[in-house]
């Protein structure tokens, strides 16, 4: 294949458009906590939490964004309806606030909708390239998600730099600006994707159905912005959304009929569970990673200061990038010898909490006065972090098309993104206790006895989550057999 055509292929168009997609979602992300604090005079505490609503708000509609696929507007008028709230929200970002801080509220309101309209879209459309190959599908999602740590990995040394070089405004501006050609691609290439779509998508638009989903998003417009103003409340809601997907998930294990496809989605949900303790661990590498390496790594590395903001991004995309080919390569070769889901989750449980193990030992044996060496952060995070990624956060979205009947598969795919959502709030609630609550500028220097003290909460911290890693690990490795007799 030429490379000409291989760039219009629907895969490559798909993976552009995720490309930039997350080149805006994490540029923000990975600036978002010094933005809060410059922004909305936040200490580092409220930052965090803030920031871990906002995460888990993106994540938590996902199911709403899959349903409107399935029924209401179909893959592809969902997926580019999203991309175009994500272009409002961050153009807002950058111009908005200026003009009133408060008006963050409504930029990161528009963000949450389009994540949630945009996120499930892409991969359900290469579930149903790929579907009918279930042996393929591990390898593509691992590609798959190799453009979106493209698209992490370009921001976190663009984005960062912008926003402390030239300010918030042109770095904001160019994660809009990233989406929109990411659409505008699709939109040259669309004849490559043109047949690729569900029932609905394929169908004239239903007006009766387009009525009430206007009236939702504006409804729903209103009470997100709500509720990023009361963190209380998104607790509430995530506990209440919780039980309703989880309920219906496990309503329609109960409607299955095929007894195979029963054990199938009971294996579903126990991987979800497992998901869950992975999200908590994941979410420290964008909040008390971030906030550890400005206060306790020294970042003078081979003649340059590296911005904090950018080593999560840095240290783990880049392993993601080139473990990602690997993984592919390897799930490609062993075939009917490759590991199952269930045994592959727990590998990855493994890994991530031996990253943050290595990370609690380091602490262990180092003054806490001094600063700790930038290496050790790249075997943890880019060597052990980046495979349990590949292994865990990769394949999600490969286990809910492997797992679950098609009719469900984009309420399944938002099933999949609020099992993020879970864990990323659990993650960044963990991350707020030891985060500094004084507020301060982000430039702000420690004195001594706050240095020592933050250094042993961080310390502590890192040997709690290893310990709760390892637990889950185990008993996935435990329990990995009857869950792999279960897949048949």
């Amino acid at each position: 294949m030429s490379q000409s055509k291989f760039y219009k292929q629907p895969f490559f168009v798909l993976c552009f458009l995720e490309f930039f997609e997350r080149f805006g979602y994490y540029g923000f992300n990975y600036i978002s906590i010094y933005f809060y604090i410059s922004k909305l005079g936040f200490s580092e505490a409220t930052a965090t939490t803030l920031s871990g609503g906002f995460a888990a708000l993106t994540y938590t509609f996902n199911a709403v964004g899959g349903y409107v696929a399935d029924n209401v507007l179909g893959i592809k008028r969902t997926m580019f309806t999203g991309a175009f709230f994500l272009c409002i929200g961050y153009a807002f970002l950058a111009l908005g606030t200026d003009i009133n801080p408060q008006f963050v509220y409504t930029a990161l309101t528009f963000i949450i909708i389009g994540s949630c309209l945009f996120k499930p879209a892409p991969t359900n459309l290469i579930a149903s390239i790929y579907g009918h190959n279930p042996k393929l599908l591990d390898s593509t999602y691992t590609l798959f998600y190799m453009s979106i740590n493209m698209g992490s990995f370009c921001t976190s040394l663009i984005t960062p730099y912008l926003a402390k070089t030239y300010g918030y405004t042109p770095a904001l501006l160019l994660c809009a600006s990233g989406v929109v050609i990411g659409i505008l691609y699709n939109i040259i290439n669309y004849k490559s994707i043109r047949d690729i779509d569900n029932k609905t998508g394929h169908a004239t638009l239903n007006i009766k159905k387009l009525s009430p989903f206007i009236f939702s998003l504006v409804a729903g417009f209103i009470f997100i912005m709500t509720m990023l103003q009361n963190d209380h409340f998104i607790n509430q809601l995530l506990i209440v959304v919780s039980i309703a997907i989880f309920g219906t998930f496990i309503f329609q294990i109960f409607r299955e009929k095929d007894r195979a496809q029963r054990q199938k989605m009971i294996v579903a949900v126990v991987l979800l569970l497992y998901a869950v303790v992975f999200f908590v661990i994941y979410q420290q590498k964008n909040t008390s990673f971030m906030l550890f390496n400005k206060h306790h790594v020294n970042l003078h590395v081979l003649g340059f200061d590296i911005n904090p903001q950018t080593v999560p991004g840095l240290l783990g995309t880049a392993g993601l990038v080139i473990l990602s080919p690997l993984f592919a390569n390897m799930y490609r070769k062993l075939g009917d010898r490759d590991l199952a889901l269930p045994f592959k989750f727990a590998v990855g449980l493994t890994f991530s909490a031996c990253a943050y193990g290595l990370l609690y030992l380091v602490c262990a044996f180092t003054d806490p006065t001094q600063k700790i060496s930038f290496a050790w952060e790249i075997l943890a995070i880019s060597v052990f972090f980046a495979s349990s990624e590949l292994l865990i956060s990769a394949l999600g979205v490969s286990l809910m098309a492997q797992l679950m009947p098609e009719r469900m598969r984009g309420f399944a795919m938002g099933t999949w993104f609020i099992t993020s959502a879970l864990g990323l709030k659990l993650g960044t609630y963990i991350a707020s206790l030891v985060a500094n609550t004084k507020k301060v500028s982000v430039d702000a220097v420690y004195s001594t006895a706050d240095q020592i003290a933050s250094f042993h909460s961080y310390e502590y911290l890192f040997r709690n989550i290893f310990l709760a890693g390892i637990t889950a690990a185990i008993i996935a490795f435990i329990l990995g057999s009857k869950l792999k007799k279960m897949l048949g």
